[in-house]
């Protein structure tokens, strides 16, 4: 019933965008955008070997970039957003999630359009070499017959515990191999691999924490904890010392947000789908709570990018109130 309904309120997006924009131009804006893993053809997806999330292949992503460009859109990077930003232009804003080895698969279009795009990092999957935990999940559960829509609600139960209490069910469960990854679709970047991405200038390097922690589930000591720890572990890898965080799975909340600005962050982004306002400035808290459209390989590339544009969307209430009724909690 649910993909049914997120399917017509897509689709009704997709046409009030249509509309919208024929008939008046576009307010100017920051439009962030989040992705995760990238694939190099559908081959790769029906290996199971991670949680399909967007299903985007590096053909999407290059189209996703080419149109951007098209209409008036100016890439930017992180040290833009500390300058500020200027009411007059239109801005996008590239971002990865996690810390995949194959985010590599990113690294030509950026270089061959010259558009930078940040990359939050996870550093205990990096220097322990281990499988994201809703990728283990998904690969086991798919492994034993489960649909996407059972492992989907099974998976958002699991969101309320802690890292290190996922990772020991999934052991326990699976075996102690579970979280061995099965090769570069599934795995983490080497420090080594992460500091030769990193050298290219169209990469910079964002804080995801230690353990992908969803951080309203831990202490505030424990989330000073996470944050302090990844931004250490990114300077010793790869000599720097990020200013943005995406906080895992958008959790945060004010004292949350307070930490990481104690901490020396300046910028944080959320997973909540909507456009920032301009002029956007560098002492703004805007800053801290920035919200992050997410592409998807299972519809058309162009339409998606079209309904972003938009000034009138519905995808996001919609969102934030299944989310309150599954999670019992705002979307963030």
């Amino acid at each position: 019933m649910i993909p049914a309904i997120q399917k017509f309120v897509r689709a009704a997006d997709a046409a009030i965008a249509r509309a919208y924009l024929a008939l008046r131009r576009e307010q100017n804006a920051l439009m962030p955008f989040l992705f995760h893993s990238l694939f190099r053809d559908e081959r790769e997806m029906d290996l199971n070997l991670v949680e399909p999330l967007e299903r985007t292949t590096v053909a999407q992503f290059r189209q996703f970039v080419e149109y951007y460009l098209e209409h008036g859109y100016r890439f930017i990077g992180p040290a833009d957003l500390l300058r500020g930003l200027a009411p007059d232009g239109k801005y996008a804003l590239i971002t990865f999630d996690d810390g995949y080895f194959n985010n590599t698969l990113a690294r030509p279009v950026l270089e061959e359009f010259k558009v930078p795009a940040l990359f939050f990092i996870s550093t205990n999957h990096v220097l322990q070499n281990k499988c994201y935990w809703w990728d283990v999940f998904y690969r086991e559960r798919t492994a034993q017959g489960a649909s996407r829509r059972q492992i989907y609600r099974e998976t958002v139960g699991l969101k309320g515990l802690r890292t290190d209490q996922i990772e020991a069910q999934l052991i326990a469960r699976f075996g102690p191999s579970a979280l061995t990854p099965r090769g570069d679709i599934d795995r983490p970047f080497s420090p080594a691999e992460l500091r030769d991405f990193a050298a290219s200038p169209f990469v910079h390097l964002g804080n995801h924490t230690a353990d992908h922690a969803i951080l309203t589930n831990y202490t505030l000591d424990q989330v000073r904890e996470q944050v302090q720890t990844a931004q250490l572990a990114l300077q010793e890898m790869t000599g720097i010392t990020p200013t943005a965080i995406a906080y895992p799975n958008g959790a945060h909340n004010p004292q949350i947000v307070e930490i990481c600005r104690e901490v020396g962050l300046k910028v944080g982004v959320t997973v909540r789908p909507h456009k920032t306002h301009l002029p956007l400035k560098p002492s703004s808290s805007d800053l801290l709570r920035i919200g992050r459209f997410c592409p998807n390989g299972d519809d058309p590339i162009v339409t998606q990018c079209r309904t972003y544009r938009s000034d009138l969307q519905l995808y996001g209430a919609f969102r934030a109130g299944y989310l309150r009724l599954l999670r019992g909690q705002i979307a963030q």
